[in-house]
């Protein structure tokens, strides 16, 4: 098994650990209902052999989601280190689908939250090695205000790009 597949299907877990609405003691909470998510990683274009690649090899230094990928972009950042928190314009709409799309390179990990709909997911990063993740989250209720907060480790870089998939109900 590769190390992608390996950390896909840890991302898997967690994520489906997060949005199953369960306790530290194992049990399931009954303040919030199930959060349907899918981790998954971004569509590897068709290729020929005479057709160079669509898509460049994932990077700290560009945004992994444009809005040709069928997202409505709402907050995007490239080479970014440290602790960072970004507004979600217009807040949480239930029903949507929110995409986080994270490239990571660097020792450590890094964690990606959106407080106000209770979602949280970590990511272990490499060195010499970006990391491509998607993550997409179905909103399960209306938040006034929203954001994607990330923690990160100080040798970790990362890009991203946030935004609501317009294939989705709206």
């Amino acid at each position: 098994m590769t190390r992608r597949s390996i950390r896909l299907a840890f991302s898997v877990c967690v994520a489906t650990l997060a949005t199953a609405g369960c306790t530290a003691s194992g049990q399931h909470g009954t303040a919030s209902p199930p959060r349907p998510a899918r981790l998954t990683t971004p569509p590897a274009p068709a290729e020929s052999p005479d057709t160079p690649s669509a898509s460049p090899a994932p990077s700290v230094h560009r945004v992994p989601l444009s809005a040709s990928d069928g997202i409505e972009i709402l907050a995007a950042g490239t080479a970014v280190r440290g602790d960072a928190t970004y507004p979600i314009p217009g807040g949480i709409k239930a029903g949507r689908t929110l995409v986080i799309a994270i490239d990571c390179q660097g020792p450590g990990r890094l964690t990606a939250q959106v407080p106000s709909a209770g979602v949280s997911f970590p990511l272990r990063c490499e060195k010499g090695e970006v990391l491509p993740a998607m993550n997409e989250i179905q909103m399960p209720r209306t938040a006034a205000t929203g954001s994607l907060r990330f923690t990160s480790d100080p040798d970790v870089s990362w890009s991203f790009a946030l935004g609501w998939n317009r294939g989705r109900a709206r």
